[in-house]
């Protein structure tokens, strides 16, 4: 290796490098004294390792150089031939384009820095290509060096602003020592990025490792059941609900007296002493004696709201009722959907979903309402989850289908999925259907469905699975499902069915007994223990 204060040659070549002192030599001139070429040689590859690069078993740090000079791709594999960072050499590739360059670095995602020339087939070239890797890759990991020798081509306050690059040279301030530094310190970054990127790998299986075993561990505890925590929740509201709304009338009673009592005084004494005039043009004392009745009014409304919720809240759960109760299945599903009404209302994922109920003449059915009220809860959520990946799915494919109008949009969509257009369609209305009826003379049905975007075959033959999800990290547990058909089964000897196909929607069915399903219970268990013995 030259030392550092010698010319390289005495070619034609040595005008790249300019010095500065004896000390620490410039590696690159102004661009007005490097003359651009077209020559092809072995430095116009579009990628190799230089001469000195170890092989390429030996880990390297890849180091991308992009310039449309050969000279300037000499003048930096010289300056940087014997660097090395913890041990691991520099590997060197090489592209005299921007074009180039989005191959390379295409093609080596595992490339550590890049050195980059602004101005080269086009005056912001360079500028393109972070876009590029930062954009449309994306690759966040890569150090970006920019170097110009044109600065006000690439402003370096304007750059560093709107481009995300790590550093910016200009090349006639760029020493050797300079260049290596800066090398350095971004590989230093770049082995960061790495390291910090693996740990959170690490940390994120470790979470979902943990998720997982928390959600065995709620399953092995039989799971505290959401009755439960709704039955809490009302019991501790209903304590100071119930002593709002029982006092409330008797404030009313009182305010009405003081009223009165006003209105009496004002009719004996017409005009009372200064001080009470004043006092009362302060309070705005008609206003007030208008006004208060009112807001009274409004706080009964509400306390009746609270009540109300609160009942439906306990109705839910059914925690007080213990056992196999007659019940009303109807009213154990209009509680549950008023506990999902918030998600039954337009907002920014969906319209309103409409729900159609259909209800048959059922007789009292003897269950686990609470429990029971849990596998309502599970399924019609699950289909509000749905509805609303079914109004994000029709708004894309629409949006796909500009410039056609909407209807145009959902019969070529129809189309493709194997539909009616009206079929289509109706994924622009998100509905919810509830249908009950008599099966037999010992069975009910309950059929909920909706018209979202269905499911696979694939999908159809897991939901009922333990930790099967289909919804993103974190938003669901797999287990609603899986602890719903246990529920029916299980609990209440009953059937849990479901029907689904992509662009159909999915139904789910519910059977279970009218009467005694823990004797049902223990008479399949009885035909299950004669079968293993036999």
């Amino acid at each position: 290796m030259p030392s550092e204060n010698q010319r390289v040659s005495n070619s034609a070549n040595d005008a790249v490098f300019v010095f500065a002192d004896n000390d620490d030599p410039f590696i690159f001139a102004d661009d007005d004294r490097r003359q651009p070429t077209n020559a092809t040689n072995e430095d116009d590859t579009g990628s190799q390792a230089v001469p000195n690069s170890p092989p390429a078993s030996v880990a390297t740090w890849k180091v991308l150089i992009v310039d449309d000079d050969v000279l300037v791709h000499r003048a930096t594999t010289l300056a940087l031939e014997d660097c090395t960072f913890e041990s691991k050499p520099l590997m060197f590739l090489h592209a005299h384009s921007g074009a180039e360059a989005k191959d390379l670095i295409q093609a080596h995602p595992d490339t550590a820095l890049i050195l980059l020339d602004v101005v080269m087939e086009t005056h912001d070239a360079g500028l393109q290509v972070v876009q590029y890797i930062r954009a449309e890759l994306p690759n966040h990991q890569v150090r970006i060096i920019l170097r110009t020798g044109q600065p006000g081509e690439a402003p370096e306050a304007s750059v560093i602003l709107d481009y995300d690059i790590n550093d910016y040279r200009l090349k006639t301030e760029l020493t050797r020592q300079k260049l290596i530094t800066v090398v350095i310190s971004s590989l230093r970054s770049y082995r960061n990025i790495l390291t910090i990127e693996n740990q959170n790998s690490e940390l994120t299986y470790a979470l979902d490792h943990l998720q997982q075993t928390q959600a065995q561990l709620i399953q092995a505890e039989k799971m505290s059941s959401l009755g439960q925590m709704v039955a809490g929740v009302a019991h501790e509201i209903n304590n100071p609900a119930n002593f709002i709304y029982g006092n409330l009338f008797h404030t009313e009673t009182y305010v009405q007296a003081l009223l009165k009592l006003i209105k009496t005084y004002q009719e004996h004494y017409p005009t009372p002493v200064q001080a009470i005039q004043t006092t009362a043009e302060f309070i705005d004392l008609p206003f007030l004696m208008e006004d208060l009745p009112k807001l009274l009014d409004s706080m009964q409304v509400g306390a009746n709201r609270i009540k109300h919720i609160v009942e439906s809240l306990r109705n839910f759960s059914r925690l007080d009722e213990v056992g196999i109760k007659p019940v009303d299945i109807h009213s154990g599903i209009d509680s549950t959907l008023l506990i999902l009404q918030h998600r039954l209302q337009a907002n920014d994922k969906h319209p309103e979903i409409a729900v159609i109920k259909e209800y048959g003449q059922l007789p009292l059915v003897q269950c686990y309402i609470g429990s029971l009220n849990q596998v309502f809860m599970n399924i019609l959520s699950n289909a509000i989850d749905a509805l609303e990946m079914g109004t994000l799915l029709f708004e894309t494919l629409c949006e796909r289908q500009a410039p056609f109008n909407k209807l145009r949009a959902t019969q070529c969509i129809a189309g493709d999925w194997g539909m009616t257009s009206e079929t289509f369609s109706q994924f622009s209305l998100p509905t919810i259907r509830i249908r009950t009826e008599i099966q037999d003379a010992n069975r009910v049905l309950i059929r909920i469905a909706d018209n979202g975007p269905g499911m696979s075959e694939s999908i159809l033959k897991r939901i009922f699975n333990p930790f099967f999800t289909t919804k993103p990290v974190g938003s669901g547990t797999g287990l609603g499902l899986s602890i719903s058909y246990s529920i029916v089964v299980e609990q209440h000897g009953g059937h849990l069915t479901c029907s689904s196909a992509l662009g159909k929607g999915t139904e789910f069915v519910i059977n279970i007994f009218i009467q005694h399903p823990e004797k049902c219970l223990k008479k399949i268990a009885s035909e299950k223990n004669g079968t293993k013995k036999s």
